[in-house]
């Protein structure tokens, strides 16, 4: 079950510009170099962190997204994590993924279906994350609440 709800945000943008719900709409995404074991466990430790504070969890699903064989093994996620809302999955606040474009994960924050909570875990990772990697780039967010078109397609 967690793998299918963690990939509804995804089909829901690999969709195009339809009206998402608005607990699911992407507020904010930044892009960090992760290329050592020790970015991967600093991203981890802040994410669980951060989680824990909130009351909420993480779900690191990386191994199993990572054997998907309908990928070259260059475009399979090397992390794939999700925080949680909810003891059951309610309401999935951030992704983590680089599928496509691995060394370089996104971390997309959802509105959630608690926005004033959704924001304060936002806050306070965005600024551990700028502390930690200083060269963490913003992700547009289109009008309907996805990525922007221009950044959502792999780079040269």
């Amino acid at each position: 079950m967690v793998k299918l709800v963690f990939a509804l945000p995804v089909l829901l943008l690999a969709c195009g510009p339809v009206e998402q719900p608005e607990r699911l709409r992407y507020v904010a995404a930044v892009e960090i170099d992760m290329r050592t074991p020790a970015d991967r466990a600093d991203l981890l430790a802040m994410l669980r962190r951060h989680a824990a504070a909130g009351g909420l969890h993480v779900d690191d699903v990386s191994e199993p997204a990572a054997q998907n064989t309908a990928l070259p093994p260059s475009e399979r996620p090397t992390i794939y994590v999700g925080v949680w809302r909810g003891s059951a999955d309610d309401d999935l606040e951030v992704t983590v993924d680089d599928t496509f474009h691995q060394g370089r994960p996104w971390i997309v924050f959802s509105r959630g279906a608690r926005p004033e909570l959704a924001a304060a875990l936002r806050e306070a990772l965005l600024r551990d994350i700028s502390r930690r990697w200083p060269g963490a780039r913003r992700l547009p967010i289109d009008p309907s609440g996805g990525l922007a078109e221009e950044r959502t397609s792999p780079t040269p």
